[in-house]
């Protein structure tokens, strides 16, 4: 499928990845699919999430009852994921154009869809099978979170979210340098300027 063909290009031969995306004038649809595909699969998470009693592990910045936010966010996971992507984009973008960089947003736009979507496996296969063990009684979400706790299960689980952010900031990095010319330490710093500026509008909602 072309999907799967754009994610392997992008990690395997980035500059191919994003040369195509240059000369592509859709290539701002390229990386929306990719997001929205990311979205539906989060959305279905959350479901099983919502249905497995999983409650929010973390404090949660907006007031919503705890034991129900994964009800709650699938009103509002869709549209954070937009905005995030669109925020990441035109963050590095700007930054990129004000230390010399010449690409166009387009090519950005896409190339970060792609690598959210990439990113995002890291975590998304865990939050498929978590959801799966909660929600049918396999490993209730209470004695998941006691195992996870502790032992190599916890290594296990910080060892995916390490894997999730640094692909992020290593994927943006090559957008960044492919599609705006820019050094490999210019397009890192800028990588980082915007994917931490987009996480913090993430994890505000997304928990």
């Amino acid at each position: 499928m072309a999907i799967f063909k754009e994610q392997l290009q992008l990690v395997f031969s980035p500059r191919t990845a994003i040369t195509e995306l240059a000369s592509n004038p859709r290539a701002a649809f390229v990386g929306c699919k990719h997001i929205l595909i990311l979205a539906v699969l989060y959305e279905l998470a959350f479901v099983l999430w919502a249905l497995g009693d999983a409650t929010v592990t973390m404090p949660a910045f907006l007031k919503i009852p705890e034991d129900r936010y994964y009800f709650y966010e699938l009103i509002f996971a869709i549209p954070v994921f937009f905005v995030v992507w669109i925020v990441a984009s035109g963050t590095a973008y700007l930054f990129s154009r004000a230390i010399g960089g010449n690409g166009s947003y387009d090519t950005m736009l896409g190339g970060f869809g792609i690598a959210a979507l990439v990113s995002a496996y890291f975590t998304l296969i865990p939050d498929f099978i978590q959801g799966v063990l909660w929600t049918t009684g396999w490993v209730p979400f209470a004695e998941y979170q006691e195992a996870t706790s502790r032992g190599p299960l916890l290594v296990l689980l910080w060892g995916y979210i390490v894997a999730y952010n640094v692909s992020h900031l290593v994927l943006y990095t090559v957008t960044i340098r492919y599609s705006q010319n820019l050094g490999i330490s210019k397009s890192a710093i800028v990588a980082i300027i915007s994917y931490f500026t987009s996480v913090g509008i993430f994890i505000t909602f997304i928990r």
